[in-house]
């Protein structure tokens, strides 16, 4: 090898160890990013989500991929997915001129992760007010999910009984 080689190999090996320590990792990233949220008050609960659905000056928005929202999603949400989840909003949140019609936001995902993460990103976009939610709670809560899966695409659903769903403990 000669030492042209050894120069370069040097110097990629110091470069990847100097941003493999910048690195976080995507768990202890959004565990970091929902604790601050819930510290400062940014988790919300399952009523401010109801609310939310019916006021005109906010959003539920859901960052899930388009399988996990039609297996099961909140029904008057919008999703606007992970891709490129602030032109999704654009759609939804703003008018023809750019200006907010919704300026206040729940971002929601399976486990409040993902939406941790995007929350960042929306804030900076210049909503009033953004929160995170959890789909678990939604449905440990008994509350009903829609569902997009019909008999067609899944040979195993509940033949035509489609609609809102509810979990197993619900039924009790």
């Amino acid at each position: 090898m000669n030492i042209k080689g050894i120069v370069l190999a040097f110097l990629l090996g110091a470069t990847s160890s100097l941003l493999a320590s910048d690195f976080v990792n995507y768990n202890d990233l959004s565990k970091k990013l929902k604790a601050e949220e819930k510290k400062a008050g940014n988790y919300a609960t399952t009523d401010e989500v109801k609310k939310a659905l019916t006021a005109k000056d906010w959003l539920v928005a859901d960052v899930r991929t388009m399988e996990e929202w039609s297996g099961a999603h909140i029904k008057g949400s919008v999703r606007v997915g992970r891709q490129a989840p602030e032109k999704g909003l654009e759609l939804f949140a703003l008018d023809d001129d750019e200006n907010f019609v919704k300026p206040n936001l729940i971002v929601v995902c399976n486990s409040a992760a993902r939406a941790s993460i995007e929350a960042q990103i929306f804030k900076q976009m210049g909503f009033k007010t953004v929160k995170i939610y959890d789909l678990y709670s939604w449905i440990d809560e008994c509350n009903p999910v829609v569902t997009k899966y019909t008999v067609k695409k899944d040979k195993s659903g509940t033949g035509l009984k489609f609609g809102n769903f509810y979990a197993e403990h619900c039924k009790k």
